[in-house]
């Protein structure tokens, strides 16, 4: 039963997905974008008539059919039938983008520490930050300690920033690290505006700045508009070194310009901290 399930979803699927992206396409338009979005309705449009269809075959099997459906999706995009295959390659993919993350983030941790030379400031990592407060090592005020609290538990942050000062070390930073400027962003840009309003240093590293050349992620960064009025960080800093616009800078291998502003950053917040809003800038 399942092989004939398998075969009837494979062929009904195609069917439906190539009428409806024939119909879409009909017009003759060879846009890539356009393509691409008569693509994701011709797929949406295959799997819910493949099931619906189905369902009134095989009454009494809609979970073999809704698996065989992914099957016939998954073989269509990539040409693999074999589900062992397929969920190797899912599993793969998966570690790759949590390791990879993770090293991205140990990776600035290190370089922006090393950065700053023998300037007290520190990046460091959440489960480090955690310690300190643990401990009872930071000297940040009660109302800073509980909101970093809500920030460890709920991971909002990848790194921290600790500026040391008579012995006494203070977190004013949150940082995070993006491997790419569409990966999560518009959900990053909410807890990095609480902590601007929290009056902490809010800042972003992104790997990947494709997307920055997209006015919309531009204008995400700093505002200005009337979908996003207000900047989403105090900055953020383009590892591939393209991009310099309004609050996006470009990184050198050095870090010299993270340093300058980090320097800046930590001297106004001590000395000014009630004015370090979202409109606080390093220039």
């Amino acid at each position: 039963m399942n092989e004939e399930i398998k075969d009837y979803c494979l062929d009904t699927y195609k069917f439906f997905y190539e009428k409806k992206f024939s119909e879409l396409s009909s017009n003759g338009s060879q846009d890539l974008s356009r393509q691409k979005e008569f693509e994701v309705a011709a797929q949406k449009y295959a799997i819910k008539h493949t099931i619906i269809d189905g369902m009134k075959i095989y009454p009494n099997q809609v979970a073999a059919l809704w698996h065989a459906i992914y099957e016939a999706h998954i073989y269509r995009k990539s040409g693999i039938k074999d589900l062992n295959v397929i969920q190797n390659v899912i599993s793969a993919d998966q570690s790759w983008k949590k390791s990879s993350g993770h090293a991205f983030e140990e990776m600035i941790k290190e370089l922006a520490t090393l950065a700053m030379g023998k300037y007290p400031i520190e990046f460091i990592l959440q489960k480090d930050l955690n310690t300190l407060i643990k401990a009872g090592e930071l000297s940040n005020e009660p109302r800073d300690i509980s909101w970093l609290k809500e920030q460890v538990k709920g991971n909002i942050f990848d790194l921290y920033i600790i500026y040391t000062r008579q012995n006494k070390k203070f977190c004013f930073g949150c940082v995070q690290c993006k491997t790419s400027i569409r990966d999560r962003v518009t959900r990053d840009r909410e807890p990095s505006i609480h902590a601007m309003e929290s009056c902490f240093w809010s800042i972003v590293f992104v790997l990947d700045g494709d997307y920055l050349k997209n006015p919309k992620f531009q204008n995400m960064v700093n505002g200005g508009t009337k979908e996003f009025p207000e900047n989403g960080w105090h900055g953020m800093y383009d590892v591939s070194g393209v991009y310099n616009i309004g609050r996006i800078y470009p990184l050198d291998l050095d870090f010299k310009v993270l340093r300058k502003h980090s320097k800046k950053a930590a001297e106004d917040w001590m000395k000014r901290r009630q004015w370090f809003k979202n409109d606080w800038t390093p220039e």
